[in-house]
């Protein structure tokens, strides 16, 4: 039995974790406190290859893995949440629907420009009285001339103020069946798309936003996969996303870890750091015992979404 990462792995560790320490660790705090994403981020991602570390080559990615996916998510949480909530939205939630059911001509639109950067993408789903409960979903997509006229709200949306283009889930039937619920690419800004900034106590420079929704018209073109009742495919981006936030919650423990034992050693108490008394001690090793069972609970998930279990 094998647990040590493979050299592409390791590399790739090794490239997002000097990007983060670099070029991300000196902006974090400024962009926390004026909860702003810093411009040029996303392109920056797309230069380093780590938005489309989860997709083939030939739709544009870098042709890695699940287990890459968690190493970026792990690594930029490390240094700062917002960063990587806004990249998960983004590389993940945006787009992986895209690539798993888009026609081909919606990946060279939507997909490709947002795996180099150049687009930036969010996800439409959370809803003021539904949250992330897609069957209870309100907002509704009603089949007019040469597309659908969409009505309704979305609350806690990322990205979403500085957004290129959405993927909204909408209500394209009112039976609660699978085919009742489709995604549409909505491009931004749209006329029908009212889109509200909102304050956050943390997580403040990832760009979060209320989104009201008022027969904003998406043509037949922008129904991802040219066609009604992806439900389905909502649930599997969910599903395997959920892997992806595991990875981030282990950055963050790893950070906080990393911060409380530079504490320890500085602080002083009767003249010696508060790390020699045994209380101190203890806490410290229980949390690094705890953080390493977390971090092979995160990658035998990965490993098994990679063998499709």
């Amino acid at each position: 039995m094998d647990f040590s990462f493979d050299e592409e792995h390791e590399q790739l560790r090794d490239l997002v974790r000097r990007h983060a320490r670099e070029e991300l660790a000196p902006i974090a705090r400024e962009a926390d406190e004026n909860e702003s994403f810093p411009p040029g981020l996303f392109k920056r991602w797309g230069e380093l290859g780590l938005i489309g570390a989860r997709y083939p080559q030939e739709d544009g990615g870098t042709g890695m893995d699940k287990i890459s996916d968690c190493i970026i998510r792990e690594e930029l949480s490390y240094v700062n949440q917002a960063f990587c909530s806004s990249w998960s939205a983004h590389s993940h939630l945006g787009i992986w629907p895209i690539w798993k059911t888009g026609t081909e001509s919606q990946k060279q639109r939507f997909l490709h420009p947002a795996i180099t950067g150049d687009a930036i993408a969010g996800f439409g789903l959370s809803e003021p009285d539904g949250g992330s409960d897609v069957r209870a979903l309100k907002t509704r997509a009603e089949k007019v001339e040469g597309g659908y006229r969409l009505n309704g709200s979305k609350l806690y949306i990322t990205n979403s103020p500085m957004a290129d283009f959405l993927l909204v889930a909408a209500r394209t039937h009112p039976e609660l069946t699978i085919e009742a619920i489709s995604l549409f690419l909505v491009e931004l800004p749209n006329p029908g798309f009212t889109i509200t900034k909102l304050d956050k106590e943390g997580i403040r420079a990832s760009e979060t936003g209320l989104i009201y929704i008022e027969d904003a018209f998406v043509p037949d073109d922008c129904l991802l996969g040219d066609r009604e009742g992806t439900y389905a495919t909502i649930l599997e981006c969910l599903s395997e996303n959920r892997v992806g936030v595991a990875a981030s919650a282990l950055g963050i423990a790893r950070g906080a870890h990393d911060a409380a034992i530079t504490y320890a050693q500085q602080r002083l108490v009767r003249g010696k750091p508060i790390v020699e008394f045994q209380a101190v001690a203890h806490r410290l090793a229980d949390m690094a015992a705890q953080i390493e069972a977390a971090r092979w609970l995160v990658y035998h998930g990965a490993w098994c979404v990679d063998q499709g279990t």
